[in-house]
Order: structure tokens, then sequence, then C-alpha cells
């Protein structure tokens, strides 16, 4: 299980730092919050009926901002970036995809307009979307090169057998397209240049080659979006600036926002990671460190977490980061500036 998790692991993060990945701080870290968890879902079960409404009365109660009823509607643009008014389109000007982390030079409306999840990822020359739909996982990436497709760790399972490629084409522009047995369906990849300069790729599950093909044809070209993160990091070590943004989003009536994380790096190649993710009611277990306002502690050699309500918040110095001392790790940290609204992406 241990060398699934590190691959699991390191694909991942593949694509959204690119370079050599360490996994072995990480699993680390999550196998530690794993344990806390276990024991805490342990309380639970026995604690009664009372114990757990009060938890979750404690957790409700933590959180500053409304969420939407239980059962509501989720609007069909719960997973879509916000507009980014004045950028264009990848076809317009092809040659700043991957170039801005702020920015993802697509639209796949159609394609997750159905899915439960959704994760943009921006910078380091790729721009991309992994969701999880009614027919399984899919991922769309588009990249200046065919070299850095190709660089892309495969994120979605499959049976490790690709087959010859076909001639496609995709809303009329040229492309190949090939498929990996899984079970019952195949996962699909298309692969085509949708203006000189670019390539991108779908993959997907899907019963056959035309449907794999038409949702490849539902990727527009012609918009932009910002990729959006519900904090910001008002503090970077010398030299040190933005390199990619993720985000995931989630269709859900207890809330949008499920984690998200931005990259600093600097002209030498150091890089780390910097994640916050939603979990109310955490405190600042042990936190000896000092980082600006807040309270941090290490978790293990190579991760610094904080606790600043409702989210943790992580500074990766290996694992998804490089380089970077600890007390860079703090100085970035110290300038988190969270968001008023995790539910609202357009304020962010």
């Amino acid at each position: 299980m241990s060398s699934d998790l590190d691959q699991q692991l390191a694909t991942t993060l593949q694509l959204h730092a690119g370079g050599d990945v360490d996994p072995t701080p990480i699993v680390e870290h999550a196998r530690r919050r794993g344990h806390r968890l276990r024991l805490r879902r342990r309380w639970l079960a026995t604690g009664g009926t009372a114990a757990a409404c009060l938890v979750l009365a404690t957790a409700v109660m933590a959180v500053p901002f409304d969420r939407p009823p239980d059962g509501a509607t989720m609007q069909a643009t719960a997973l879509v970036l916000p507009d980014a008014p004045g950028q264009p389109g990848a076809i317009a000007r092809p040659e700043v995809v991957g170039a801005d982390p702020g920015v993802v030079h697509f639209t796949t409306d159609s394609l997750v307009s159905d899915a439960t999840s959704a994760t943009w990822s921006a910078g380091r020359g790729v721009e991309s979307v992994e969701f999880q739909g009614p027919t399984g996982q899919a991922r769309f990436a588009l990249a200046r090169s065919v070299a850095t497709l190709d660089g892309l760790q495969q994120t979605i399972s499959s049976a490790g057998r690709p087959q010859p490629p076909a001639d496609v084409r995709i809303g009329g522009r040229p492309g190949i397209a090939w498929f990996d047995p899984s079970g019952d369906t195949k996962l699909w990849f298309v692969r085509w240049q949708p203006v000189d300069g670019l390539w991108a790729q779908l993959d997907i599950y899907a019963t056959g080659r035309d449907e794999a093909t038409d949702a490849a044809s539902r990727v527009r070209f012609d918009g932009a979006h910002r990729c959006v993160v519900p904090f910001r990091l008002r503090s970077l070590p010398p030299g040190g600036r933005l390199l990619g943004c993720s985000v995931t989003l989630l269709r859900s009536a207890h809330g949008s926002f499920r984690e998200a994380s931005l990259v600093v790096g600097d002209e030498s190649g150091r890089w780390l990671t910097a994640r916050a993710q939603p979990v109310p009611g955490r405190d600042s277990e042990a936190a000896d460190l000092v980082a600006g306002p807040y309270r941090a502690r290490r978790q293990g050699s190579d991760v610094l977490e904080m606790f600043v309500e409702p989210c943790v918040v992580e500074a990766f110095l290996k694992g998804w980061g490089n380089g970077y001392t600890e007390s860079e790790g703090l100085t970035v940290l110290s300038g988190y500036q969270p968001a008023r609204d995790l539910d609202r992406p357009d304020t962010w």
C-alpha cells in the first residue's frame, strides 16, 4: 500500500509542479494525519448521538460564512473558474499558454457541467483541468509542445496496454486518438492541435472513439478564466515569484472549496508549495514556531503547518518543493492572507 501511495502522489505532483518528486515527507505527513482521523472516527462511533451532535455543532459554528442548505440544487457553474476579462483565449495568443499561473486560456464548461469535482491548474508551461464525472475521471491538458504533454504523468488508471493511434479530426483540426483497455470501458487519449503552436490532450473513459472525439470537440479556446485560490501570499523570499496555481472545487451542499495551492520559486530552481484546505475545529497543536502573526509547527522535517480558521495551511519544503529553508518557508506562511468567503471563487 505504501508503494502505491508513493506512486500516486509522485504522479499527481509531476503535473502541478514539474521535476522529480520525493513523496516521502508527504506520505509521512499523511500517515500521521490519517492516524488522528481514525482516532477521531473511533471516538465518534462510541461517543453516542449527543457527542456527535456536539462536534457537528462546533464545526458549523467555527465556519464564519454561509453554506447552502443540505439538498440545495447546485448551479451548473459551480465548478467553473471566474472569467478573466481582457485576457485572450489560446487561439488568439498561443504563446501565453502556461506562462501565467493566474490564467487558463480555455473553456470546458460543457464537460464539467455534470461533474462532481474539478481541479484546475496553470503554470510551468501547462494548463489543465482534471474532473470526476458520471463516467469516471477525465483530464484535459494544454501546452505549447508535444514534449510537454509527453512529460505529463498519466493520472487516470488503465491496463497499461496502449493501442496504436488512429488519425482523427477535432473541430476540423488534425489529431490522433488511441485507447488503453480498462474493463467494460476504455481509457481514450485524444491529442490534437487546436491551432498551430499548441497541443491539447483529453484523457477520458469512453465506449468508443466517436464518443471520445466528441468530448474533445467540446473544449473551447476562445475565452480565458482566472486560476484563483482563496488566499494570498504577501511575503515571499528574495527573488521569489508565483510559478503555479491549483484549486479543487466541489459540487456540494456543504461548500465548494476543497483545497488550493500556490507554487513559489526563483530563478535558481528552488521552489515550494503552499497549500490550504478547510479542516474546521482544528487548533494549533504544539505550534512552537513563529510565522508573522501566526503560530506554526513542523510536520516531520520538511513540512510546516499552521491553522488559520477554518483551514490548515502547509508549506512543503520537499516533495512538493526543493531548496528553500525552514526560515524561508516560515516567511511564506507569515504572508498568508485568507479570503473572506471560501465558497465565492469570484471574490478570491
